[in-house]
């Protein structure tokens, strides 16, 4: 028998195949380490982690599905484009909650909204100018080219990442979130002052020729409650290396705790810069309350008729159900776009044969660059659906996820939407369960085992169809 004739004999056991895929994990948990707690409690609770976690691949795998559908290549960066998703939702974010919450009273569901929505419009454009700088030029050369070129894109933007953003990990939920306004002028009475506004620090470095002739500078906090009173005024004088001035404790004493307390400089001599640091008079920085929670700042949930291992019903936070709802309505809005108007039939027609397509009139170059806009916009709102979950991001964040979700197209079928969004799933509830029946180790391996499994028996993964291609 053929290699065509394995695989459309495998094809006929397509459902079954797709039925002990999902069970595998299943299997594997239970008899995992703590596998004697595997209650129905805990499996639900497992599952909907699972959703959760599916829901992100199902999205993150659109990127690689589409733009592979399209043009047959597998953009290894589409994992990074979902990390610069979630920084990109992450200061922006800060920046709504700057400009609407505290000064319109905007509620902060809102201002996520707003943060997200940006943000996808920020990675649509990024994808677009990478696929015009990287990708295009290698149209026409073999696909190993462009699949190296993918993998070198994505250490650039990992390596950028690292450079822009930190190595640290960022907290994302910005409950913490500290607002200064640093003023400087060159008279002590402030006229025509110079005003800087700085988050999340209380220090700030420049170049000493900023500090050439002598400087004046003051600074405040600003909150959803208004503003501070301005700090004592602190000079800054070229021929002097530091300087320092604080608050009377008697005014410390009968001072707000948003109050700043000292504000000081120093030259350092290494770096060759100069550096203005300031203290608070107690620390306590301002709250926020989390997103999409009450008034009391408890997160909004509902309970399910259900008990857990500890004997509670389970408790599902309604932000768990906004993830769900909002992967299926992009799901079902892809899929109307590509089955149902000119553009899904451009691309359809692209995807069969490129140059047939341009002969009818197909504007190859600007179909392609809409999937690759339409991919990183899916990726940036997993990116901050994902930030918001976990709450906290960092600039490597991209390689696992990234590389699961291309597993995940595969399992589904490279090429399919519904395809990307079974295979999602599949991937996030074997994580969930495994993770959550005590066999956390095995949850990565499950995942590329999984990968084997579908390559083996069914090629084309599960909603793929089998193509002849002539040589």
């Amino acid at each position: 028998m053929d290699l065509y004739g394995y695989i459309e004999k495998a094809a006929r056991f397509r459902w079954w195949f797709l039925l002990l895929v999902v069970l595998a994990p299943v299997v594997a948990a239970a008899a995992g380490e703590g596998g004697s707690g595997f209650t129905f409690g805990s499996l639900i609770e497992n599952l909907l982690i699972g959703l959760i976690l599916g829901s992100v691949y199902a999205l993150i795998a659109l990127g690689y599905t589409l733009v592979y559908g399209v043009i047959k290549l597998i953009n290894f960066a589409h994992g990074d484009i979902y990390m610069l998703g979630a920084f990109s939702g992450f200061y922006l974010l800060r920046f709504t909650v700057r400009w609407l919450n505290f000064t319109q009273g905007v509620d902060l569901i809102w201002c996520f909204v707003i943060s997200v929505i940006v943000s996808a419009a920020l990675c649509a454009g990024l994808a677009v100018l990478m696929e015009r700088l990287a990708y295009r030029p290698l149209r026409k050369s073999s696909r190993i080219a462009a699949l190296i070129t993918a993998v070198g894109v994505s250490f650039l933007l990992e390596n950028g990442g690292i450079i822009a953003f930190g190595a640290n990990p960022k907290s994302y939920e910005p409950r913490k979130l500290e607002v200064y306004q640093l003023q400087f002028a060159d008279n002590a009475e402030f006229r025509n002052a110079g005003q800087q506004e700085i988050f999340d620090r209380s220090q700030e470095s420049y170049a000493p020729e900023k500090f050439a002739e002598t400087t004046y500078a003051r600074i405040r906090v600003v909150s959803a409650a208004g503003s501070s009173e301005w700090s004592p005024v602190l000079t800054i004088t070229p021929d002097e290396q530091f300087g320092f001035v604080e608050l009377p404790k008697d005014e410390l004493a009968a001072g707000s705790p948003q109050q700043l307390a000292s504000i000081g400089y120093s030259f350092d001599s290494n770096e060759k810069k100069t550096v203005v640091s300031w203290a608070r008079a107690a620390v306590a920085d301002y709250q926020v309350k989390p997103i999409f929670s009450d008034d009391a700042g408890q997160a909004l949930a509902f309970h399910l008729p259900v008990k857990n291992a500890a004997g509670e019903n389970i408790r599902v936070p309604w932000f768990n159900v906004v993830i769900v709802v909002v992967t299926a309505v992009l799901l079902w809005a892809l899929n109307q776009l590509i089955n149902r108007s000119m553009f899904g039939v451009s691309m359809r027609a692209l995807s069969y044969d490129m140059n047939a397509a341009k002969l009818m009139g197909v504007d190859t170059d600007k179909v392609i660059a809409l999937t690759f806009a339409i991919g990183g916009a899916c990726a940036a709102v997993a990116g901050n659906i994902v930030g918001l979950y976990n709450q906290q991001i960092d600039p490597l964040m991209g390689i696992l996820p990234g590389l699961k979700a291309f597993v995940a197209a595969v399992v589904g079928g490279i090429g399919s939407i519904p395809g990307a969004a079974v295979g999602g799933l599949i991937m996030g509830i074997s994580e969930g369960l495994v993770k959550g029946a005590g066999a956390g180790k095995l949850a990565d391996a499950m995942a590329f085992a999984i990968l084997i499994l579908v390559l083996l028996f069914k090629p084309t993964g599960i909603f793929g169809r089998t193509t002849r291609e002539k040589v």
